[in-house]
């Protein structure tokens, strides 16, 4: 744990301790926001409009554990995301990049704290101008890493805070590591062991275009060994 993160911590832990005669309003962490998670729907918002849809159908079907799920259109989305007593996975673009968002639903102007929107992950999946599939191939990956993510947000505070980082893992020395986009897609497909493949997300699938997220990703188990972001 860095010093910064630790100050953090402390500063946070300190905000979080109730006063007597304090007419301040209550502090909510996120980690606390999102204590429901697993007692509440999830709703997958399937958006026909992006290329991977079918392939979170499948995998959401195949892999989702930690909650309870349904799918929805984005028409439903946007009739509903403000309920608070749903949490949302869909797809959202900003700058050429197509994120995988989990969120707890809820309104902005709402008098209570705790129903008010929270997001919990942001996860980059795609380019928007990519033809190359790469939401769709590495779904298994993304699927699982957004659910390891709100495993260790509910009982952790700092990795609530952290976000997609706080799920780095460190790679074993013996690791192939597949950086030609083809090999890494046979490596991935095929569960090679001791094997990670690299994944370059930009807006149009050019290695020079911004902005441009690096992730390597373990093919057995799909660690995240790492990300980052140029």
């Amino acid at each position: 744990m860095t010093r910064l993160l630790r100050i953090f911590l402390l500063t946070l832990a300190i905000l979080l301790v109730p006063v007597a005669g304090w007419g301040q309003k209550r502090i909510y962490t996120r980690s606390y926001m999102i204590q429901d998670f697993k007692s509440k729907t999830t709703k997958v918002v399937l958006d026909k409009s992006i290329p991977f849809s079918q392939a979170l159908r499948q995998e959401i079907t195949t892999l989702w554990t930690v909650s309870p799920y349904e799918f929805c259109t984005k028409e439903d989305y946007e009739k509903q995301k403000k309920n608070p007593d749903c949490y949302y996975l869909h797809p959202e673009v900003t700058k050429g990049i197509i994120y995988l968002v989990l969120s707890r639903g809820g309104n902005e102007n709402d008098d209570s704290a705790v129903k008010r929107p929270v997001e919990v992950i942001s996860l980059p999946i795609e380019g928007l101008q990519d033809n190359s599939g790469k939401g769709s191939i590495y779904m298994p990956a993304y699927i699982s890493l957004i659910q390891d993510f709100v495993e260790g947000a509910i009982t952790s505070e700092a990795k609530a805070y952290r976000g997609v980082a706080s799920l780095k893992k460190r790679m074993p020395s013996d690791t192939d590591v597949y950086t030609d986009p083809e090999e890494a897609r046979e490596a991935f497909q095929y569960q090679y062991e001791n094997a990670a493949v690299q994944v370059i997300i930009t807006p149009d699938g050019k290695l020079t275009s911004k902005p441009r997220y690096k992730l390597v990703l373990g093919t057995l188990n799909y660690e995240l060994f790492s990300y980052a972001k140029n």
